[in-house]
C-alpha cells in the first residue's frame, strides 16, 4: 500500500506559531488605525469648534457700530476694553418673525481662566438696567490664553484712549480702526486680527 502523506507535529506546531505571529501583527496594525481614526476625530471637532468661534468673532466685528450705550442711565462708549473687559455695540440684528426685536445689540467676550472658556454675552437693545442678565454662550472650549488689543493703526491696550474731552460724546462713539486676539487653545497659539468697517454706520443711519 502507498504511504499516506500528512503534516508533522513540528510542521504543525511552526504553522501555528507563525499564524499566531501574523495574527498579532495584524492586530497591532488595526489598533493602530483604530487610534489614529479617534485622533483624525478629535483633532477635527476641535478644527471645526475653532473655525465656529471665528466666524462668529468676524461677523461681530464686522457688524460693530459706534453707538454708545445706555446703562443705569450712564452713557457707555460705542467700544471699551478695559482691564481684559471686551464690550462693544453691533447692528445688523435680523427680526424674521417682527417680534420687535431692535436692531443693535451690546455684545461681551468674556474669557474665564478657570474653566478656560471663552463666553460671548449679548444684551438684546442698548439700554439695560442693572439687572438685565445677558444671554451667555460658551464661544470656545479650552482656552489657555486670550488677550485683545485695539489697532489704531499701532497696538493700544486701552478704548476709548484716555484724553482730556473723555467724556465727550464724541470721544464714546469712536471706533479704532481693527482688534487683534492673541489666543491659545489645546496649546496652539494664534493670532487673529479683524478690521473695524461699520465706522460709517451713523451717518447712513440719520441720512435714511
Amino acid at each position: 500500500m502507498p504511504k499516506r502523506a500528512g503534516f508533522t507535529l513540528v510542521e504543525l506546531l511552526v504553522a501555528i506559531a507563525i499564524f499566531a505571529v501574523l495574527s498579532a501583527l495584524g492586530w497591532k496594525v488595526f489598533d493602530y488605525l483604530i487610534k489614529v481614526k479617534e485622533r483624525n476625530a478629535q483633532h477635527e471637532q476641535k478644527l471645526a469648534s475653532l473655525q465656529q468661534a471665528y466666524q462668529q468673532i468676524l461677523k461681530d466685528t464686522i457688524q460693530i457700530a459706534p453707538l454708545t450705550s445706555n446703562l443705569n442711565s450712564e452713557i457707555q462708549p460705542a467700544l471699551i476694553l478695559q482691564n481684559g473687559r471686551f464690550t462693544f455695540s453691533k447692528v445688523g440684528v435680523t427680526d424674521p418673525l417682527l417680534q420687535g426685536i431692535p436692531p443693535e445689540e451690546r455684545v461681551e467676550y468674556q474669557y474665564q481662566a478657570d474653566t478656560q472658556t471663552l463666553n460671548r454675552l449679548r444684551t438684546r437693545g442698548l439700554n439695560a438696567q442693572s439687572q438685565t442678565q445677558p444671554e451667555s454662550s460658551v464661544l470656545l472650549e479650552n482656552v489657555e490664553q486670550f488677550q485683545v488689543v485695539v489697532l489704531n493703526p499701532n497696538e493700544v491696550s486701552a478704548w476709548p484712549e484716555i484724553s482730556g474731552q473723555s467724556d465727550d460724546a464724541l470721544i464714546k462713539k469712536r471706533l479704532p480702526r481693527g482688534i487683534k486676539i492673541n489666543l491659545t487653545v489645546n496649546g496652539v497659539a494664534y493670532e487673529w486680527i479683524f478690521s473695524l468697517l461699520n465706522t460709517d454706520y451713523l451717518d447712513k443711519k440719520q441720512n435714511s
